[in-house]
């Protein structure tokens, strides 16, 4: 069995930055800041470090009831925030999820992402795909701040249920560099797709990642046969 292990915001959907002003709307519901301006950046970075990095900007530090206290805020918003901002899948995402769902394809789609499990599966519902992700083989943003140390819980998670289990058998696909680090942590692959990306091919390439695509394949049977070159 192999595993691609798949970034959610610019890599499978955009949710119209219903996320972003999700938060804001939690930060003046918790600390009555209007138009919060973020000192940190958001894309590739874990849930877990934007809201507490955010709380400590605010308050100059940040202990366990404050980030639970926003998180809750942020969670009810944004299923509140989905349905009323425009966002959509990216191109073939839904196609190439449902192509790697019949059995007879050798792999499972799981989650690699900053997004909280609360938050990854309420995007993912949103936008119709939820069911093609088992959290039993995701790692999400609750679990570390640090997106690499979420790829070596998520390996090792995999390891445990199959131990002849090596990195050749894990791709990760995102679009960001810390998506590219997160593969580089755990010795896999990488795979960007520039369709959603705020990184220009260039700044990608930096990073070394194993392969860049502008988008998925409209034929699911060509991004197969692409992950299964060595």
């Amino acid at each position: 069995m192999k595993y691609i292990f798949w970034d959610i915001d610019g890599t499978l959907l955009k949710t119209g930055l219903a996320g972003v002003d999700a938060l804001c709307d939690a930060i003046k519901c918790r600390f009555g800041i209007e138009n919060f301006q973020f000192s940190h950046p958001l894309a590739g970075m874990t849930d877990s470090f934007i809201f507490k990095q955010t709380i400590k900007d605010i308050k100059g530090s940040c202990n366990a009831a404050d980030a639970a206290g926003l998180l809750i805020h942020y969670h009810q918003l944004l299923e509140k925030y989905l349905p009323s901002h425009h966002g959509s899948l990216m191109p073939n995402v839904k196609e190439t999820l449902q192509y790697f769902s019949k059995q007879q394809t050798n792999y499972k789609t799981c989650l690699l992402t900053g997004n909280t499990r609360a938050g990854a599966f309420a995007k993912l519902r949103h936008y119709g795909i939820a069911q093609y992700f088992d959290s039993r083989y995701s790692a999400c943003g609750e679990l570390s701040e640090d997106r690499c140390e979420l790829a070596k819980t998520a390996y090792q998670r995999l390891y445990l249920l199959e131990p002849d289990l090596t990195p050749d058998n894990v791709i990760i696909v995102g679009d960001t560099p810390n998506d590219i680090l997160c593969a580089q942590a755990i010795k896999a692959r990488s795979l960007i797709i520039l369709a959603g990306s705020t990184y220009n091919t260039e700044e990608l390439k930096s990073y070394n990642p194993w392969q860049i695509i502008p988008e998925l394949p409209d034929d699911p049977r060509d991004f197969a046969a692409l992950l299964d070159k060595n």
